[in-house]
């Protein structure tokens, strides 16, 4: 039987402001519920809820604050530039979405090259078919509208922005050993992976969930924002060669137009985006009024280029 509890005291040894802990002792109230499942006996610390403004305010001053900064530098001249590293890492995301979904069909990634002007390309060898063609095309946009959500929704755990910083970094050096073809991609991502990594590793919690939720936030943003020239153009310049979009290669798939697909792709990111912010995975104690705490053989190849647009 599901039991909800609306009172808790926490025993605590000490208070911790940055990250809404607590001090000892100190009861919270009108506290979600816990739900206690009759199978294990764990308790669910996921939240599903609009929050109020004030609870905004007062469990997501990470998140405001990286909204805030981003919302700055798009606005100030001569410090836009800031926002680059993060333009390149929504890309480098996109591009590993499509090698990831060749993966996943039995195909392979020859190499993934990530370029000045943001734009990316993913050259993948997979089955010959509509749907894998497809399925790999479309996991670019989709994937990375996912991955943002998902970021968004760990923002608040203490251990999530930790490792997930680790995590990303150690993924992110293996695509550059694996990978990476490119002068300037392994350039940008060999001390990026690193930079992140040892971030995880060393920096301070309050540090590494600020740089955390401006991560997510970023690749939310860009999940949504790198859609809208798929609606201007058909095609775009990559690494020197002009290439068709993710979209128009849909087209061919399926003769349903370009702009569709594209619209599909942004409402993803959309309700993606809202899933990260609604959808949360909460430590234990994070806030002060939140809940306690297959191999397939190949017979043939088809040669296939996925593009990120810059």
């Amino acid at each position: 039987r599901h039991q909800s509890y609306t009172s808790l005291t926490l025993k605590m040894p000490a208070a911790d402001e940055d990250y809404g802990i607590p001090a000892a002792d100190q009861t919270i109230t009108n506290a979600p519920s816990i739900s206690i499942s009759p199978h294990d006996g764990k308790l669910s610390w996921c939240t599903c809820k609009l929050p109020t403004v004030k609870e905004t305010f007062q469990e997501d001053r990470r998140l405001l604050r990286a909204i805030a900064f981003i919302i700055i530098l798009l606005n100030l001249p001569y410090v836009e530039f800031l926002l680059y590293p993060f333009l390149l890492f929504s890309t480098w995301i996109h591009e590993m979405c499509h090698g990831i979904a060749a993966l996943f069909i039995g195909g392979r990634v020859e190499w993934l090259n990530v370029y000045p002007n943001g734009s990316g390309l993913a050259y993948t060898l997979i089955p010959v078919g509509k749907f894998n063609s497809a399925f790999v095309a479309g996991a670019g946009y989709q994937g990375t509208a996912v991955a943002g959500g998902i970021m968004l929704s760990f923002r608040r755990t203490i251990r999530g922005p930790r490792w997930g910083c680790v995590l990303i970094g150690l993924v992110m050096l293996l695509s550059c050993a694996v990978w990476m073809r490119n002068v300037f991609g392994l350039a940008v991502f060999l001390p990026m992976g690193v930079g992140l990594a040892l971030a995880g590793w060393c920096l301070p919690k309050f540090w590494i969930g600020e740089l955390y939720a401006l991560v997510a936030a970023t690749t939310c943003l860009n999940a949504i924002t790198s859609v809208h020239v798929l609606f201007g153009t058909t095609e775009a310049n990559v690494g020197g060669v002009t290439r068709k979009s993710d979209a128009t290669t849909m087209e061919d798939l399926f003769l349903i137009p370009y702009w569709v697909w594209a619209t599909i792709w942004l409402l993803l990111a959309f309700v993606m985006t809202m899933v990260g912010i609604i959808l949360v995975v909460d430590s234990p104690s994070s806030g002060k009024n939140q809940q306690s705490s297959e191999n397939q053989e190949l017979v043939e190849f088809g040669d296939t280029e996925f593009d990120m647009p810059p």
